[in-house]
């Protein structure tokens, strides 16, 4: 049990909570378990699991348990008969809409290097009614960068079929007339929105105005059964409005249409179905019509089955490798290569690809070289305190969107497609993926100009 079950005083605890603007919400601590290998506790205070655990416990009230109608079950029933459900609820919004976040922003902001996602081990509630929430995380090896900006790189080249040059003009000349057209701050079919999202109570007021979730989702046509998404299209940038039909598909396990409300504003748009041509001057850097053009280039002018944007990526990582010699501890790869398995299980050719000989093999020289690329890009990274907006995520997205260029995008923040993703994705997710991403173009602009 997260609080004993006299220590309930709604309105006085949630009041006080308002009140204290400054107040603490987390508390991250970092412990070395081995060389490799970090324990990370994020601590939820007390206040606020406290005026979470009433709100929760007001929300069981609202729905008809064993006989009692609405709100007429006395508190103390459900602390006693519901505890385990009361205290699971709490656990998953706090995972969901605070810790997650919390911990992306916290490894990032300490430049703490790290290979693979952190694992969560346990969640644990201590006697003075905070909440604990431990991860093992792998860091990856540190090292002395040297001067690569001076290494001599010579970009690869591109094939020259006129018809190539034509298949660019056309495509900057249809998504130029399509920005025209298209009113890029009303959500539609295959956008993705950036959404805030704060917990209200039963006054649909803010629970804890200090706690507000940020999350991105591409409205997909084949999802607008969905009442949240559904919901979003044809709402304004800026736009807020009340919802309770955000939830994850497991918040819901124990009791249907037992629901939270929530308030939403729209933070941020991306159009699904066209290249912001100024996104992309203005993020690669590019001066005009014809850089604009060459740049485009790399993903049309292809060798080998090889874009010539992917064969630069392959030969900057060669260099900087060949440059910087370190090994990857074999647990991380073993980790890497579990999560590359699990993805490849999902697709329908998996089978004949286990039935090659060297199949594991295969996959864990790719464990080995994607833990390579993302520690020297990660050192980079820190070394030229790179830093990602929301302007870089929304150029992420919009590469991602189309097919034709998604090829502009390297890193992934998880080893699934995150188009064919259901669930909302943590801002602070993203963020980490997009400062990779973002340190590799920067590195290429570097190295190429």
């Amino acid at each position: 049990m997260l609080i004993s079950k006299n220590s309930i005083k709604m309105e006085n605890d949630v009041s006080k909570l308002r009140q204290e603007e400054q107040a603490e919400l987390a508390v991250f601590s970092f412990n070395p378990i081995s060389s490799h290998l970090f324990k990370v506790n994020v601590t939820i205070s007390k206040p606020v699991i406290d005026v979470l655990y009433q709100e929760t416990v007001l929300l069981f009230r609202k729905k008809n348990l064993d006989g009692f109608g609405q709100n007429a079950a006395p508190v103390e029933y459900i602390e006693e008969n519901y505890d385990v459900e009361v205290n699971r609820r709490i656990k998953t919004y706090v995972f969901r809409h605070v810790i997650v976040d919390f911990l992306f922003k916290e490894l990032i902001s300490r430049k703490i290097p790290f290979a693979n996602y952190p694992r969560l081990i346990h969640v644990t509630s201590a006697d003075d009614n905070v909440l604990i929430f431990s991860f093992d995380l792998s860091l990856t090896e540190s090292m002395e960068l040297k001067e690569w900006k001076n290494f001599a790189f010579k970009t690869p080249k591109r094939k020259r079929y006129k018809d190539l040059d034509k298949q660019v003009l056309q495509f900057v000349d249809q998504n130029t007339c399509l920005n025209k057209r298209v009113n890029s701050s009303i959500v539609e079919e295959d956008d993705w929105v950036c959404f805030s999202s704060t917990l209200l109570d039963q006054n649909m007021a803010a629970v804890i105005p200090m706690i507000t979730s940020c999350f991105w989702t591409k409205i997909k046509k084949n999802e607008i059964s969905n009442k949240f998404k559904s919901s979003l299209i044809g709402k304004s940038l800026g736009e807020s409005f009340i919802s309770n039909d955000f939830y994850f598909e497991d918040d819901t396990d124990y009791y249907e249409n037992l629901n939270h409300h929530f308030s939403i504003t729209i933070k941020a748009i991306v159009k699904g179905k066209l290249l912001s041509i100024d996104l992309f001057k203005q993020n690669f850097k590019l001066k005009n019509k014809a850089e604009i053009h060459n740049k485009i280039m790399e993903v049309f002018s292809f060798r080998n089955d090889i874009s010539q944007r992917r064969t630069i990526i392959e030969e900057i990582f060669n260099l900087l490798l060949a440059k910087h010699r370190f090994e990857v501890p074999k647990h991380l790869i073993l980790r890497r290569q579990e999560d590359i398995l699990a993805t490849l299980m999902h697709q329908p050719d998996y089978h004949v690809y286990k039935s090659q000989k060297d199949f594991l093999k295969y996959v864990e020289l790719l464990a080995e070289k994607d833990l390579k690329e993302e520690t020297i890009i990660d050192q980079i990274a820190y070394k030229e305190n790179i830093a990602v907006s929301i302007e870089d995520i929304q150029f992420y997205l919009n590469l991602l969107s189309n097919k034709r260029i998604r090829e502009f995008t390297y890193f992934k923040p998880s080893t699934e497609k995150i188009e064919d993703m259901d669930a909302p994705i943590n801002h602070g997710m993203l963020a980490h993926t997009i400062l990779r991403e973002k340190t590799l173009n920067y590195i290429i602009h570097m190295l190429t100009h």
